[in-house]
C-alpha cells in the first residue's frame, strides 16, 4: 500500500472518531453551539504547536516527524470542521421547521 492512501485512511479513521465526538458532545449539549467546536480549536491548536516545533524547536529528523503530525492534524482538523458546519445546518434546519 502506498504512503498516500495510508495517510489518507489514517486521516479518516481518525476524522470519522472526531466526527463521532463532536456529535455526542452537540448532542449532550443542545443549546451551546460553541461547544461543538471544542475538538476543531484543540486540533487546530495542536497543529500549529507542531508546525512551530518544526520550523524553530527540532533537531535531526523531528522536523520531518512534526510535519507529518501537523499535515495529518490539519486534515483531521478539515473534517472536524466541516463536521460542526454540517450540524450548525442540521439544527438551524430542524429549528426553522418547528417556528
Amino acid at each position: 500500500m502506498s504512503v498516500g492512501i495510508r495517510m489518507i485512511a489514517l486521516i479518516t479513521v481518525i476524522g470519522i472518531m472526531v466526527s463521532v465526538l463532536q456529535i455526542i458532545i452537540w448532542r449532550l449539549s443542545k443549546e451551546k453551539v460553541f461547544f461543538k467546536y471544542i475538538p476543531t480549536i484543540v486540533l487546530l491548536i495542536v497543529a500549529i504547536v507542531c508546525v512551530i516545533k518544526a520550523i524553530w524547536f527540532s533537531t535531526g529528523m523531528e522536523d520531518l516527524a512534526y510535519f507529518i503530525t501537523a499535515l495529518l492534524t490539519f486534515g483531521v482538523l478539515v473534517i472536524s470542521l466541516v463536521t460542526g458546519i454540517i450540524i450548525d445546518l442540521i439544527s438551524k434546519s430542524k429549528r426553522q421547521d418547528y417556528i
